[in-house]
């Protein structure tokens, strides 16, 4: 059972790999660096992709020892990565930069608004296993935390620190 939960997560991860390309391509291809400098926060987003990279280690940690307060952990990072994506928003929202603003706000949104909604799945996942706590069902869950914090990592180096260069 652990092997098809891992082939069918790995297939699955695969497929996800190439619409996030597909995704910062289109960033790099339409990309504004004057507008992403002069309307994004680097240290505070920068802040919260520490937490999102500590929840890796917080899922290691709970996949390996079976200790539900490392789950409890990575949950409460994964939660403040999205505070902290919320708070870009609503910022960027009064600064008039919206998904339909341009290319920029088109790409940015779509972008970093999939990336977002796929960290709210994983911390939803993430709540049933606390409830449930299926071992071979963590292995999977633990496959795509990594996967979401790794494409989090991409995005944050071409729109944020790409764009501060």
């Amino acid at each position: 059972m652990r092997q098809r939960a891992r082939l069918g997560m790995a297939m699955f991860l695969l497929s996800e790999a190439v619409f996030f390309f597909m995704l910062i391509a289109a960033f790099v291809y339409f990309r504004d660096a004057r507008t992403a400098a002069a309307n994004l926060r680097l240290g505070a987003t920068a802040v919260y992709t520490v937490c999102l990279a500590a929840s890796s280690v917080t899922m290691w940690r709970a996949a390996e020892s079976g200790v539900r307060s490392w789950l409890v952990g990575t949950i409460a990072l994964g939660a403040i990565f999205l505070f902290g994506q919320g708070r870009e928003y609503v910022r960027l929202f009064h600064q008039n930069v919206t998904i339909s603003q341009g290319l920029f706000g088109t790409t940015f949104f779509t972008l970093t608004g999939f990336h977002g909604l796929h960290v709210l799945i994983g911390i939803a996942v993430l709540g049933i296993l606390l409830r449930v706590g299926a071992p071979a069902a963590m292995e999977a869950a633990a496959l795509y935390w990594y996967f979401v914090d790794a494409i989090w990592i991409a995005i944050f180096s071409v729109v944020y620190l790409w764009s501060f260069l």
